[in-house]
């Protein structure tokens, strides 16, 4: 199968996430719905085993982090199936594991971009936009990941 199809195939299988994977995260007096950073791994691996991503910038042998106002940023490429996409993360400078939630909120951004877990992202209906919802959902969880799966705190 070339590439392009491939890529294609994303969006069709990938856009609307298994609700069971679908997480609630309260911000600025709503509920907005998620896909955590390990759900969105295993979709990558499902989708391209050879997935890899980097940060655009290194310092001091690191991950380039940029802080500003509080928040820490880092932008770095997602490539699936050879073709790579710049995303961001970008969470609170004060967090204690700075790097994991940087990292996480970098893939899920960056997987969206390539169609993953897409319709969590817009403020309309996946099917008024002219999609329609996946005719299965890609993988369900196993009650394991059902018992580890905690939310997290991202943009």
């Amino acid at each position: 199968m070339d590439t392009t199809k491939q890529l294609a195939d994303v969006l069709t299988k990938y856009a609307v996430p298994d609700p069971k994977i679908v997480g609630k995260l309260p911000k600025g007096g709503m509920q907005l719905d998620f896909v955590g950073h390990a759900d969105i791994t295993r979709i990558l691996i499902e989708i391209d085993p050879m997935w890899s991503w980097e940060p655009c910038g290194w310092v001091n042998g690191r991950p380039h982090v940029h802080v500003e106002n509080g928040m820490a940023t880092m932008w770095a490429r997602l490539t699936v199936h050879g073709k790579p996409m710049l995303g961001v993360g970008s969470v609170r400078a004060d967090k204690a594991e700075l790097d994991k939630e940087l990292v996480g909120d970098f893939l899920r951004n960056a997987a969206m971009r390539f169609g993953i877990s897409l319709a969590l992202w817009t403020k309309q209906e996946w099917e008024d936009l002219g999609h329609s919802k996946p005719a299965a959902p890609a993988k369900k969880p196993t009650a394991k990941q059902k018992a580890v799966a905690q939310p997290v705190e991202d943009n």
